[in-house]
């Protein structure tokens, strides 16, 4: 695994390279009536200091996130939240402590999201990471790629870097960055080095011979991705 970092305004190419369910929420102003605590189905979890940094892992519904919540860092909270709960959920989970803003993490297809949530709410997300969890030849691309077209499926066009109205705004992204993706990323993945310009930083980590990042198979290079970043949105916020 290797990092390549520089301030997004000059960069320019590709690089050469303890868990319980989420049921006290509504503390943080989400509304009472939303479900977020179905564990068994792994909608929603969290771990960690309940007064510490908030980290929030966006997956798109039954997560894999939940399995890197057995060994939070010191001071910060790891929540996981199913994306399909949209803005309704997240903008109230966006909570400072102690001057310490939440960071968000996502996959390919919640990656749009987090981007939304940076551009929405400036003064509220200290740093976003996405994260390459399919790949461009993935076990799962290739299985979405052949149930697509059996079923005559349309695969989520983010994958190729289409990210709508969203895409000509990635200028305006000013928090740090970093995206960690294997030897073969999907086209999302160029799109963002590509377009996200404004932000203070953005980091790169490549992970070789890896066709896609989970946290099944690379739990420890995401933890040390991820520590890395609380630590440029540290640096930042000084």
């Amino acid at each position: 695994m290797f990092f390549h970092t520089q301030p997004s305004t000059v960069r320019a190419g590709r690089p050469d390279a303890a868990r319980f369910p989420v049921t006290g929420l509504a503390v943080d102003g989400v509304a009472p009536g939303a479900d977020c605590s179905r564990v068994d189905d792994r909608t929603a979890d969290r771990a960690g200091d309940p007064s510490g940094r908030r980290v929030i892992f966006l997956h798109p519904g039954k997560g894999a996130w939940w399995r890197l919540l057995d060994h939070v860092p010191t001071g910060q909270e790891w929540l996981t939240v199913p994306a399909s709960a949209g803005a309704a959920i997240l903008s109230p989970l966006l909570v400072e402590r102690g001057g310490r803003r939440p960071v968000l993490v996502a996959g390919a297809v919640t990656a749009p999201l987090a981007i939304a949530a940076a551009l929405d709410y400036p003064e509220r997300v200290g740093g976003v990471m996405i994260v390459d969890d399919v790949g461009a030849e993935s076990p799962m691309r290739r299985r979405w790629n052949a149930l697509a077209a059996r079923f005559g499926w349309a695969l989520p066009a983010v994958l190729s870097g289409d990210l709508g109205d969203l895409d000509s705004e990635l200028p305006a992204v000013r928090v740090p960055v970093t995206l960690m993706q294997g030897s073969d990323p999907a086209g999302l993945f160029t799109r963002l080095e590509d377009g996200l310009t404004g932000c203070r930083t953005l980091t790169v980590v490549a992970v070789p011979d890896a066709a896609a990042i989970r946290p099944r198979t690379h739990a420890a290079e995401l933890r040390g991705a991820l520590l890395a970043l609380v630590s440029a949105v540290e640096r930042g916020q000084r």
